[in-house]
């Protein structure tokens, strides 16, 4: 058990320290990159991170004995799980991640991302940074960052990712380079100088750890919302999975909780500190929206993240006292629901306008996430320089592979047989 985390210790004047800090191991670690010759380093650095998938020492000497050395050192100093690591409750989390992975998707995108741009200062860096938006109708800056975090996801909760040596640890300490290197540019080379008087450090440490709730908190409340009843093991478990996230993003542990209770209520006060109405959080959100539309088939479903984004954010309006969603540009949300319903008529049958509204989201959801999933594996894996891979078991437990069965097959000849094969649906 973590016992650094005091939700009681979490005061204002905390957090305000807290954006102040950043992570000063990636930070000097970039910095010795660029000063041992110029940015074409990182660059280069970067592009060697991710060709590989793991990590030895010495693998950067092609790039000479200085930057071998900073970056083995990095390596080293960054790799090793804590103390407190409890592997059972890794592999719990793993196994509700494999059991509800197209809503955690889903909720990624329709509760984690929109929360995120709820504050305002965080999101100003977001902006700034110009990855998540989307300029004249190209989605392709906004589908590399989505791709990024959807991936980061799929390898921090696989099997074996949070191990030693994981895919999981592996990711997090590229993530952690590549927001040191925003840091550098944003303050040093930025046409603008980054105003860290007014949005404190870019990416600082409460960022982090908002960001972390909305990965841990507040995707369990949104399951809650689905009604997809967990049980406090598996809760327990899934922060856990979290927590150690955090430890490996280089996040005080200060500002690491235990249990959902606990994340839930740091959230709220993160929000409390830092949700206001912006431009950046606006566009961020539009851009979003716009993406989430562009995956979707057809116009049927064009008002559903709109209407998800609300819905799943009440929790968090409510226990922060903030309207969330008018702090993004949700607005005129009176008659969503009836605007999806006349969208959706001639796909979902049955009665739904008389539903309360958890019923109603729980029956479009589910093909929603399912629609939303096949349409980020076909967009990333249809001729990118990237690929969006996800393991073939979860692919199998999620459904987006089809499974077949022999129903009649002849004797085996030289090797070979005929076999007539029927669809297995679970």
């Amino acid at each position: 058990m973590n016992h650094s985390f005091a939700i009681e210790a979490i005061t204002e004047d905390l957090l305000d320290a807290f954006r102040k800090q950043t992570d000063p191991i990636a930070d000097t670690t970039v910095n010795k990159i660029i000063s041992s010759g110029d940015e074409k380093n990182v660059n280069e650095v970067m592009m060697m991170l991710f060709r590989n998938t793991s990590f030895q020492k010495g693998m950067f000497q092609s790039l000479g004995d200085q930057l071998s050395t900073v970056l083995d050192e990095y390596i080293e100093a960054t790799r090793s799980l804590p103390e407190w690591t409890d592997s059972k409750k890794i592999k719990a989390g793993e196994k509700l991640f494999s059991l509800y992975g197209p809503e955690i998707f889903m909720l990624l995108n329709v509760s984690s991302l929109p929360l995120c741009y709820t504050c305002a200062n965080g999101a100003q860096v977001l902006y700034e940074t110009g990855r998540l938006l989307v300029h004249n109708d190209d989605v392709d800056p906004l589908a590399r960052r989505l791709m990024e975090t959807a991936q980061m996801v799929v390898n921090v909760l696989s099997e074996g990712g949070l191990s030693a040596n994981g895919k999981g640890v592996v990711t997090l300490q590229k993530v952690r380079l590549i927001h040191a290197s925003i840091r550098f540019f944003l303050k040093e080379k930025s046409k603008s100088p980054f105003d860290v008087n007014t949005y404190g450090e870019p990416i600082n440490q409460e960022d982090l750890a908002g960001t972390l709730m909305s990965f841990g908190p507040v995707i369990l409340s949104g399951l809650k919302r689905l009604d997809i009843n967990l049980s406090q093991e598996e809760e327990d478990s899934y922060m856990h999975c979290w927590k150690v996230v955090g430890y490996l993003m280089g996040i005080d542990e200060k500002l690491l909780p235990d249990t959902y209770d606990e994340g839930f209520e740091l959230a709220t006060k993160i929000l409390e500190h830092q949700s206001s109405e912006s431009e950046a959080g606006k566009a961020l959100t539009a851009a979003c929206i716009q993406f989430m539309n562009y995956l979707t088939p057809g116009n049927a479903l064009n008002e559903v993240p709109s209407y998800f984004i609300d819905y799943f954010l009440q929790d968090f309006s409510a226990s922060s006292k903030k309207d969330l969603s008018s702090c993004i540009g949700i607005t005129n949300r009176g008659n969503l629901k009836d605007r999806i319903l006349l969208g959706i008529t001639k796909f979902i049958v049955g009665k739904l306008s008389g539903l309360e509204e958890h019923k109603f989201v729980q029956k479009i959801s589910s093909y929603f996430n399912k629609k939303l999933l096949e349409g980020i594996i076909h967009h990333f894996n249809d001729g990118k320089n990237v690929q969006f891979f996800i393991p073939p078991s979860l692919q199998k437990d999620w459904r987006i592979v089809e499974e077949w069965d022999n129903a009649i097959s002849s004797p085996a000849i030289l090797g070979k047989r005929l076999a007539v094969q029927t669809r297995i649906d679970n």
